[in-house]
């Protein structure tokens, strides 16, 4: 090679070394500490709009698909449910990375380069989980350290578990960790259920396969499952761990088929997992009596403070006729069943929820998905899987199930009420994530929504015609599925308006993309603020999205004390920008996925100084104030105080913070015209930043 090759040469390497140099200096973060927290400045952007744009595969270098052969659809059609994909830094190097999970072949590590590059480093990490089933996946803490670590849930097992070293290499911990199952697993949730300061887990079971899959239609008559004895009727032998038979409304006899059990884990701190009964008395029924195990069609859980209490309480999403579970807890890790008055309807076949102050009003409000069509046309050719059961005269406490969206506003009384049709969200097509994102940053969180599916099966023509035919074939009874149309539908963007209701703008945010996607997550790929999402499609590439929204904005990210070092169940709440807003800090609890635990805020206008209160899980308070703009915040909990309340006002170490208590004193005044006091009490649990006017106290004007 001759000299003037070599120079040239040398000059290429180092303009690639400064090039990469400058990809990651141009995502690195300045940090400033200040005594309670640090902080770095964001990049500001001047030019953008609301929403989102697709980045190419050759852009971010992740050409991820999750592919099934015609083979594996057809032995088992749970694989169509899809896999999940889970967002955090791995390495610890400021950068957020990205963990897919595959059906078909190992799953994927990308480590996040900076400029919106990946690498692939799956086989360095350790955690390509080959030759399985992947469906659920979630980073977490899990034993404590401060980095996070790895776990991933199959269709049929094993269920794997990973500790981090913190520097992105993995160790298989599977076989000590008590999480060796073999069930049909879906989601994730990981939240401090009994106080003790670890991450504890649920997991949904859905189940390895159906029956459907191993039996022809005539082998599963109705009559040849089911057989009376006496007066009553039961599940022949040998379709008894599969099936059961109850009677509805006192009169209908109905077969079900099982499910699953889901799983719940306590964690000794250390990541290693205990499973608990659900039948000793740790799970009550709306009497306060023991359950029996539930073997519902779980799709999704979710860990959040429903009653807001302090606690995480479960709301776990199932599909078909099993009922959602909503479990309260009582603060010690035990739970009972929500009132059957608190809420009077549900969607039928829940695939997610996802929860949100919708109005701003210092009350938790949630939206349930199903799968009705947002196309008229399909509307009316498209079935549902529900019976037709007449409700009885009278029974207003048997949560009907209906198969639409459901969207629940709280009244702050511990009932909510269904207001899915008034807010224009009651259909997305056949959904599966749901997750509220205030993409526009003006407050008011929207909602972004995961569609699609393999094939149409409510489709009522195939259905008739699958109907009419004898199969006298297994093979030619699983091929069945082949007669359907696809499902490749846009996801779904609804843009709340601050009324209660919404309007649908996926097109107009960059967010309509026609694709089968199940798993997605947030995170802030590029360290501007803003969360970006990323998609798991099946039989897709991946689907990487940069939030283009140039609106001021807040990160806060937080770091707790060990063992939870992320402030999982924290609740953080910001004061000054457009209106009160408030996020709780969850692990997992998205369909098969997990999203970096950042939280972002509006702020309005840019020179408005802004009040940030963190109450930890552990009940202990940080209250920073004079925070700006476009800054991303690290809140250390070491800066929280205990509190105590003394008449009403909460006390910080020596400091004396003053709230409006009205809503504590539970006295009204109100004006009248004959200047008579009018006593009426006030609602629920006082929050620091109350809206409008609501529990306060007036001078009388007359």
């Amino acid at each position: 090679m001759s000299v003037t090759k070599r120079i040239v040469t040398l000059i290429f390497l180092i303009l690639i070394v400064v090039l990469v140099f400058q990809f990651r200096r141009e995502n690195a973060l300045k940090w400033h500490q200040e005594n309670d927290y640090r902080w770095a400045q964001l990049p500001f952007r001047k030019h953008g709009k609301p929403g989102f744009k697709q980045l190419s595969a050759s852009k971010t270098k992740i050409t991820f698909s999750n592919q099934l052969t015609r083979d594996q659809i057809t032995n088992n059609r749970h694989l169509l449910n899809g896999s999940g994909v889970a967002v955090g830094d791995v390495n610890g190097d400021g950068l957020v990375d990205i963990y897919l999970c595959r059906l078909n072949g190992s799953n994927i590590l990308y480590k996040n380069l900076g400029n919106w590059k990946f690498e692939d480093i799956t086989a360095a990490a350790g955690v390509a989980c080959p030759e399985q089933f992947s469906t659920g996946t979630a980073l977490a803490d899990i034993d404590g350290d401060g980095d996070l670590d790895l776990l991933v849930t199959t269709l049929g097992g094993p269920h794997f578990s990973f500790l981090n070293d913190g520097l992105g290499n993995f160790t298989d911990v599977t076989n000590s960790s008590g999480l060796m199952a073999n069930t049909g697993a879906t989601s994730q949730a990981l939240a401090d259920i009994d106080g003790d300061g670890d991450l504890d887990l649920y997991v949904t079971n859905y189940k390895k396969s159906t029956v459907k899959d191993h039996y022809l239609p005539q082998e599963l008559e109705f009559d040849r499952i089911v057989k009376k004895v006496g007066s009553d009727y039961e599940i022949i032998p040998e379709f008894q761990e599969h099936y059961t038979v109850k009677y509805l409304n006192k009169n209908i006899l109905m077969r079900y088929e099982y499910a699953e059990p889901d799983k719940l884990y306590l964690n000794d701190g250390k990541g290693n997992f205990q499973v608990v009964s659900f039948t000793d008395g740790r799970f009550l029924d709306v009497e306060g009596k023991p359950v029996s195990e539930p073997k519902d069609w779980g799709l999704m859980v979710r860990f959040q403070d429903i009653d807001e209490d302090g606690d995480p309480d479960i709301y776990v999403c199932n599909d078909f006729e099993s009922q959602d579970r909503i479990w309260i807890n009582d603060g010690s890790g035990n739970f009972q069943a929500i009132s059957k008055l608190a809420i009077r309807n549900i969607s039928w076949a829940t695939m997610g929820i996802d929860f949100s102050d919708i109005d701003r009003d210092n009350d938790l409000d949630f939206l349930l998905i199903d799968m009705l069509s947002r196309d008229h046309q399909k509307r009316h050719a498209q079935s549902t899987h529900s019976a037709p059961i007449p409700h009885v005269i009278g029974a207003i406490d048997n949560r009907p199930q209906y198969s639409r969206n459901t969207l629940f506003l709280n009244r702050g009384d511990g009932t909510y009420a269904e207001i899915a049709q008034l807010s224009d969200v009651q259909a997305s097509g056949w959904s599966w994530s749901p997750i509220f994102l205030d993409v526009d940053l003006d407050g008011y969180e929207d909602i972004i929504i995961a569609t699609g599916h393999f094939y149409d099966a409510l489709n009522t023509d195939v259905l008739a015609r699958i109907r009419s035919k004898r199969y006298r074939s297994l093979g030619n009874w699983r091929n069945k599925i082949f007669e359907f149309p696809s499902l490749s539908i846009p996801n779904i963007a609804f843009h709340n308006r601050g009324d209660l209701t919404f309007e649908e703008v996926g097109d107009k945010w960059g967010f309509s993309t026609t694709d089968i996607s199940h798993g997605i997550a947030l995170g802030d790929f590029d360290n501007d603020g803003d969360l970006d999402i990323v998609f798991n499609r099946l039989n897709a590439l991946a689907g990487v999205y940069r939030n283009e929204t140039v609106s001021p904005r807040i990160a806060i990210r937080l770091r707790g004390r060990s063992p939870n070092t992320r402030g999982i169940g924290a609740k953080i709440e910001v004061l000054g920008g457009p209106i009160p807003q408030s996020k709780e800090v969850i692990s997992a609890g998205i369909y098969l996925s997990s999203s970096d635990p950042l939280s972002v805020f509006a702020t309005g206008e840019v020179n408005k100084d802004l009040t940030v209160r963190v109450v930890w899980r552990n009940g202990t308070i940080s209250v920073i104030q004079n925070l700006k703009a476009n800054r991303i915040y690290e809140i250390d909990e070491s800066s929280a105080y205990s509190t105590d309340i003394i008449q009403g006002f909460p006390v910080f170490g020596d400091e004396l913070f003053s709230r409006d208590v009205s809503n504590i004193i539970n006295d009204l005044h109100r004006n009248d015209k004959n200047n008579d006091l009018m006593v009426g009490s006030t609602r629920g649990t006082p929050g620091l930043f109350p809206n409008n006017d609501k529990g306060q106290l007036h001078q009388n004007e007359d």
